[in-house]
């Protein structure tokens, strides 16, 4: 059986745990890894073979049942060691490496499920709501490309700002005393709970929006932004001219630059 990190990962959190927790132990770690292994094992086998060994030569005051409870605590005990060192993912490094942002602020908790195999769409939401606001639609543009790839077969994620819902509010999408809550987003961009990612306040969207196309081999962005401030970062995620694809509305239609819709998305 090959071993479990010889494996290609399947999904985003197999891969964007691995990349954190999978890193080459020094020698000198190793070594001394192995010998407290050791040094462990003789331990715990000396005192089982000891315990039945003084019980019958030294007759304490002591029953037979309770020095068999005592063996059997330290037979327990010893099996439990033992298979925790014998465990490679339950290294130091690996127990308490900290989660890639991508994982960490997903509270609806899909992004880590994402197949890699599967072709997704990444939408910059704020972006493109800008742009539709700007253009007198609002949040028709998002919805309404967000339905048409899915009926293409796209997996839709969505990247919001922290600062959507105060941008919604004074847009007037939803009285000022209503409380801020996903499902305002979901009805207003017509999205899934499990499509829609806000990304902690005082963090731009955009390092996620680039963090995803990096880690997620057959995807796309849906913005408007150059994502200049990030070229030299980015650069293999920014290669070519196909990574993003602008949007824009002719008529009443809405178009997707470098991208043909099967079926032309117009408004309402």
């Amino acid at each position: 059986m090959n071993d479990i990190s010889e494996q290609r990962p399947t999904t985003l959190g197999e891969k964007l745990i691995r990349a954190k927790a999978v890193e080459p132990q020094r020698p000198v770690f190793g070594f001394f890894r192995k010998a407290l292994s050791v040094l462990i094992n003789f331990t715990f086998l000396m005192a089982i073979a000891a315990l039945p060994l003084w019980w019958l030569l030294t007759s304490p005051d002591m029953s037979g049942a309770i020095m068999l409870y005592l063996l059997g605590v330290l037979i327990g005990l010893w099996l439990l060691v033992y298979a925790l060192m014998r465990m490679p993912k339950l290294s130091t490094r690996t127990l308490f490496a900290k989660l890639h942002p991508l994982l960490a602020y997903d509270h609806q908790g899909f992004m880590r499920d994402l197949r890699l195999d599967q072709k997704t769409v990444i939408f910059d939401g704020s972006n493109i709501y800008h742009f539709g606001h700007a253009n007198g639609v609002d949040a028709q543009p998002l919805g309404m490309v967000a339905e048409q790839l899915r009926t293409e077969g796209y997996r839709v994620v969505c990247f919001f700002d922290a600062n959507i819902y105060h941008t919604l509010n004074e847009h007037g999408a939803f009285p000022r005393e209503q409380q801020h809550a996903l499902f305002l987003l979901e009805d207003i961009f017509g999205l899934a709970k499990h499509e829609i990612y806000v990304v902690p306040s005082g963090v731009q969207a955009d390092k996620f929006v680039l963090d995803s196309l990096k880690h997620l081999p057959i995807s796309f962005a849906v913005t408007n932004d150059q994502f200049r401030d990030y070229a030299k970062r980015y650069a293999s995620v920014m290669k070519g001219d196909q990574w993003r694809k602008g949007l824009t509305i002719s008529g009443n239609e809405i178009k997707l630059f470098k991208h043909k819709f099967k079926q032309p998305v117009r408004l309402r």
